[in-house]
């Protein structure tokens, strides 16, 4: 069973960097030769203004199990409140049963909670991701 929570970058930014990167090499960007360049101070600036969070999953021995980052900002247009992903990501062994869907329902919850009226993911068709964001 996973737990969700939204923790502070700077205790986790390590733990993230190595998921994204084992995200990153599962995508086409990896494969079209784009090369990952994570910025923390670009991240701590958002997360200070409070325009990103990181949802962690941790497993019941508290080991990161994968991550969510999640813009919530103001749209352009609107003004209301969009929240948009920067990555949903579970580590391979963490892809069973509805470990998936439970932690995109989870992030959607507190989004709303937060006064979001859109949440905006992208995923590759016919990917794992995509299956999860149809159920």
């Amino acid at each position: 069973m996973l737990t969700f929570a939204i923790e502070p970058l700077a205790g986790i930014w390590d733990e993230k960097v190595a998921c994204a990167q084992a995200h990153w090499a599962e995508t086409t960007m990896c494969a079209n030769g784009e090369v990952m360049d994570l910025r923390y101070e670009r991240y701590a600036q958002y997360e200070a203004a409070g325009w990103y969070m990181e949802f962690v999953a941790r497993d019941e021995t508290h080991e990161v199990a994968g991550f969510c980052g999640m813009y919530l900002l103001p749209s352009m247009h609107t003004q209301k409140l969009l929240a948009t992903e920067d990555v949903l990501y579970l580590k391979p062994g963490y892809r069973v049963g509805r470990n998936g869907v439970n932690f995109y329902r989870a992030v959607e919850l507190e989004m709303g909670r937060r006064g979001a009226a859109k949440l905006m993911l992208t995923a590759p068709p016919g990917s794992s991701s995509s299956r999860i964001l149809s159920r």
